[in-house]
């Protein structure tokens, strides 16, 4: 392998790295949100979900039985997402 080969490879991880990054910051921001907002919506809620990473399920599980928890008629649509993250 040259060394031209290696620093492309090194340029490649620290850009997943880099990406992986934002992408977590962005997942913290929008779970945040969702705990924040009394009706969150569903977009942000789809946007979550397709950025949503396996290390991350919990947290934003939690971030949404807290909304079903709090409301005396919890959301439908909330339900069924709790529903399709425990499957």
């Amino acid at each position: 392998m040259s060394q031209q080969d290696d620093l492309a490879g090194a340029m490649a991880r620290e850009n997943l790295a880099g990406e992986l990054s934002v992408r977590e910051q962005v997942l913290d921001v929008l779970i945040e949100k969702i705990r924040e907002d009394h009706y969150p919506s569903s977009t942000m809620m789809d946007d979550v979900e397709q950025i949503l990473t396996p290390w991350r399920r919990k947290d934003y599980a939690d971030a949404l039985m807290e909304k079903v928890r709090e409301n005396r008629y919890p959301s439908r649509s909330m339900i069924q997402r709790l529903l399709r993250l425990s499957g």
